[in-house]
C-alpha cells in the first residue's frame, strides 16, 4: 500500500512537474517583493519609576495613588495610559510634540488615519510592581524617541492637571463661602454697632437684663460667625498650598529611571528579514506539495501494474509500452494494403494475444473452482 501511494505521488509529480513549480516560484516572488518593500522601524522606551506615595505626601497626608491591595501602582498607571490613549484628544497632544504635527494639516481623513496609526504605535507595559515601561515604534528613529517624550509628559500633566482640578473646585468653593462668611460678619457686627448706638450704657448703675441679653446674643452670632469665616480662611489656604505642592508632588511620585533615547538599529535586520522572505518559498513548496498529494488522491485511473493488482484483483499479463512518435512520421496509419511480411507479423500478434486471453480464462476457472471448493467445505 505504501508502495502504491509513493508510486502514485511520485507518477502525480513527473507529469506536471512544471506546473507544480509556479506556486513556489509565485512565492518567493512574493517574497522578494516583501523584502524590498518593507521599511524598517525602530522602536524608543523609556521606563517610569511609580511610587505608592510620595514624601511629601506622608507628610501632608495627602496621597495621590490609587493602588489598591490587588492592584500593584505599575498596574494603576497602564490602565491609566492605556484609557488615555483610547481618547483622541491624548493622541492629538502627543502629535503636537512630535515632527508629525505638520501632516495634521491634511483633510479628516488624513488626520483620522494618523490619529489611529499613532495610537497602534504606542503602548504601555508593566515591569514589576513599581515600574512602568512605555513604548513606541516609528518608521523615523527620532518621531519614535519624541512620542515616548510626549506620552511620559502628557500623563504626567494629566495627573497634575485632574489634581489641579479638584483643588480649583474646592478654591472655589471656599471662597464663595469666604465671601458669604464675610458679609454675615460684617451685618452681625453692624447690628452690635446699630444697638450700641441706639443704647448707650448708662452712667450710672448697670443696663438693664434684657439689654444685656440682646448684646450676649449679638456677640454669640458675631463670634460664630468669625468662627466659620476663618475655618473657611483656613481652608482655603490649606487648598492654596495643596496645588502648591501638587506638581512637585506628581514629580516626586513619578519618575524616569531610563529616559528615552534616539533609537540607533532598526527593529530588523536583514538577515531577519530575509528569513521572513524565505517562509514565503517554504509556504510555496507546502502549496505544491499539497496540490501533488492531492491530484494524486482524485486521479483514479490505473497508472501501473499495482492499482490493477490492489483494486480489481486481477493479474496483469501484459502492458502497452508508451512509445513516442519520431518527429517527420505522420501519427495516422497508412492507408495502403500490408504487405505480406506484415500480415504474418499480424498472425503472430493475433496468436499471441489469443494464447494470453486464455491463460485468463485458465486463471478465472481455476479462481472460481478453488471458491467453490472452499465454499463446500464449510
Amino acid at each position: 500500500m505504501i508502495r502504491l501511494i509513493i508510486l502514485r505521488i511520485l507518477e502525480s509529480y513527473f507529469r506536471h512537474r512544471w506546473k507544480y513549480l509556479l506556486p513556489i516560484v509565485l512565492m518567493a516572488m512574493l517574497g522578494v517583493v516583501f523584502v524590498l518593500t518593507t521599511k524598517p522601524t525602530y522602536t524608543a522606551e523609556g521606563v517610569l519609576y511609580v511610587k505608592t506615595e510620595s514624601y511629601l505626601a506622608t507628610l501632608t497626608s495627602a496621597g495621590t495613588s490609587s493602588a489598591s491591595w490587588w492592584s500593584t501602582p505599575s498596574q494603576v498607571v497602564e490602565q491609566e495610559i492605556t484609557e488615555l490613549l483610547k481618547t483622541d484628544a491624548f493622541i492629538r497632544a502627543i502629535i503636537q510634540k512630535t515632527d508629525l504635527e505638520k501632516e495634521m494639516g491634511g483633510g479628516s481623513a488624513a488626520v483620522n488615519e494618523l490619529i489611529e496609526s499613532t495610537r497602534e504605535n504606542v503602548w504601555p507595559t508593566t515591569l514589576g510592581d513599581n515600574q512602568i515601561q512605555v513604548n513606541a515604534v516609528h518608521e523615523d528613529p527620532t518621531i519614535a524617541f519624541q512620542m515616548v517624550n510626549a506620552v511620559i509628559d502628557g500623563y504626567l500633566q494629566w495627573r497634575v492637571n485632574a489634581d489641579l482640578a479638584e483643588s480649583e473646585v474646592a478654591q472655589a468653593f471656599f471662597s464663595d463661602l469666604i465671601d458669604t462668611y464675610s458679609v454675615d460678619l460684617t451685618a452681625a457686627r453692624a447690628e452690635m454697632r446699630n444697638f450700641l448706638d441706639a443704647h448707650p450704657a448708662p452712667t450710672r448703675g448697670d443696663r438693664p437684663a434684657n439689654e444685656v441679653l440682646e448684646m450676649e446674643r449679638l456677640q454669640a452670632e458675631i463670634d460664630l460667625t468669625a468662627s466659620r469665616y476663618a475655618t473657611a480662611l483656613d481652608k482655603e489656604e490649606e487648598t492654596r498650598l495643596a496645588m502648591a505642592q501638587i506638581e512637585s508632588e506628581a514629580r516626586q511620585t513619578y519618575f524616569l529611571i531610563d529616559a528615552p533615547s534616539v533609537p540607533e538599529k532598526p527593529d530588523t535586520s536583514f538577515r531577519s528579514l530575509v528569513l521572513s522572505g524565505g517562509v514565503f518559498v517554504v509556504l510555496g513548496v507546502l502549496l505544491s506539495g499539497g496540490l501533488v498529494v492531492g491530484v494524486a488522491l482524485i486521479d483514479r485511473s490505473f497508472r501501473f501494474p499495482v492499482d490493477v493488482i490492489h483494486r480489481l484483483g486481477l493479474p496483469v499479463l501484459t502492458m502497452i509500452p508508451e512509445t513516442a512518435v519520431p518527429q517527420g512520421v505522420p501519427e495516422t496509419l497508412p492507408t495502403t494494403e500490408p504487405q505480406p511480411e506484415d500480415a504474418s507479423v499480424t498472425a503472430e500478434g493475433v496468436l499471441v494475444v489469443q494464447s494470453q486471453i486464455h491463460k485468463l480464462e485458465e486463471f478465472k476457472s481455476r479462481k472460481t473452482g478453488n471458491k467453490k471448493m472452499a465454499d463446500a467445505a464449510v
